[in-house]
């Protein structure tokens, strides 16, 4: 079965340790996972950050899709979108509010910023969990006001907002969860059982998860392959606009 890793990083991690989209790949292929998307997460530049991301994608355009990472208090950030969806052609919008430090309710901003990104048609992951700056409730209104934007809840809320962040997203069609990092069970099986499996899309979160385990825990699970194709590679066929690429 293909699986495709809709949310991962690439660039010096938080602790120092530098990698590279060939290390990436190699680890991502030896469980079986033959695409990549990506966001740089590395140093403080929004364009520096962007332009790693793009000459990984243009050096592996076959297994890396690559997301804009966005600093919505950078006076710069709506030219920074125009510049990865327009004249890069980017595959989304990465927003990490921890990150960045900024209150998603309390930036104002974002509604601009999102406003531009709906007319790339392009999906936008944000990173939920890690309060108090990254709750899932404020990126929910976010999904309300624009529901003409797919969003990915990375991690279904982490360690502090499982099961709170599937009961809130439940009735919103345009979010859809991804699962790396996020190891209750009871989370995950609930996540599949109330908002479908066509809405639970695969990460690994490379580097800073170890990749095995985040494959093998759906099989611990027992997940039917029927489901299984959903989450390992449709759904992320659909947030990235494959179409006639599949």
């Amino acid at each position: 079965m293909k699986i495709y890793d809709i949310h991962s990083h690439l660039g010096k991690t938080s602790s120092g340790d530098e990698n590279t989209p060939e290390e990436l790949l190699q680890d991502l292929n030896a469980y079986g996972i033959s695409k990549v998307g990506i966001s740089s997460l590395s140093g403080t530049s929004m364009r520096g950050q962007n332009d790693l991301v793009l000459k990984a994608k243009s050096a592996h355009p076959d297994e890396i899709k690559g997301y804009a990472f966005i600093n919505p208090k950078a006076p710069d950030a709506l030219d920074e979108v125009d510049r990865c969806l327009g004249d890069c052609g980017m595959d989304g919008i990465k927003f990490h509010s921890w990150k960045h430090g900024y209150y998603p309710d309390n930036t104002p901003a974002l509604a601009d910023i999102l406003s531009r990104i709906q007319g790339y048609g392009v999906h936008v992951q944000t990173h939920v969990g890690t309060a108090p700056f990254s709750t899932p409730y404020a990126w929910a209104e976010y999904a309300r006001k624009f529901p003409k934007i797919d969003f990915l809840f990375t991690h279904i809320g982490y360690y502090e907002f499982g099961l709170s962040t599937i009961e809130l997203v439940k009735g919103l069609k345009n979010v859809w969860v991804e699962t790396s990092g996020q190891m209750d069970v009871e989370v995950l099986q609930k996540a599949i059982a109330l908002l479908g499996s066509e809405r639970v899309c695969f990460g690994t979160d490379w580097p800073y998860k170890p990749v095995n385990i985040e494959v093998e825990k759906f099989y611990e699970l027992n997940v039917p392959e029927s489901q299984l194709e959903y989450i390992f590679h449709k759904n992320a066929e659909y947030l990235w606009r494959m179409g006639a690429e599949v």
